[in-house]
């Protein structure tokens, strides 16, 4: 597996069984001192968690810092790190009225394991403010942000630029 798949799947698997407490979760305070913005305290905190725990891993530039997934997912593609094709330690991003823009994203997970048309995730803010691993079908899938993909193309724009 990818470094930093590895790197990301391992800081996410060690807050697996996390709970918000009172409607406030930990990454969301964390983002809120972290941008200098306390809105971000209460809010919903499923792509904040994925910012906190590229942040422990050290690849943070690589995954970016997030709070609303629609931009997230924007910024992928626009990082040439998109894809339809999962992949462990991939961002999933997902639209529950099923639709195929990033514009309707309102979900996001990460990817532990594929097994034929199911994807094994780590979830973060889901069925009452839990961190955990979820089983999923692809119907709700809009794609796929590769972290890697980003610090490869990363890479490869430097060393054209010298």
């Amino acid at each position: 597996m990818d470094p930093i798949a590895d790197a990301l799947l391992n800081a996410a698997r060690s807050e697996l069984g996390y709970r918000e407490k009172g409607g406030l979760s930990k990454y969301g305070v964390a983002y809120a001192k972290r941008v200098n913005d306390s809105q971000y305290r209460g809010a919903p905190w499923c792509d904040m968690f994925i910012t906190w725990a590229a942040s422990k891993a050290g690849i943070l530039p690589w995954v970016g810092q997030f709070a609303w997934t629609p931009s997230h997912a924007r910024w992928f593609m626009d990082q040439g790190a998109w894809t339809r094709s999962p992949e462990p330690g991939a961002l999933v991003f997902f639209d529950w009225s099923g639709g195929k823009s990033y514009k309707g994203i309102d979900h996001v997970g990460i990817v532990e394991s594929v097994e034929g048309s199911k994807i094994h995730t780590i979830e973060a803010n889901i069925q009452g403010g839990k961190l955990k691993r979820m089983t999923r079908d692809q119907q709700k899938v809009v794609g796929y942000g590769l972290p890697w993909k980003v610090k490869a193309n990363a890479a490869t724009a430097q060393v054209r630029a010298t």
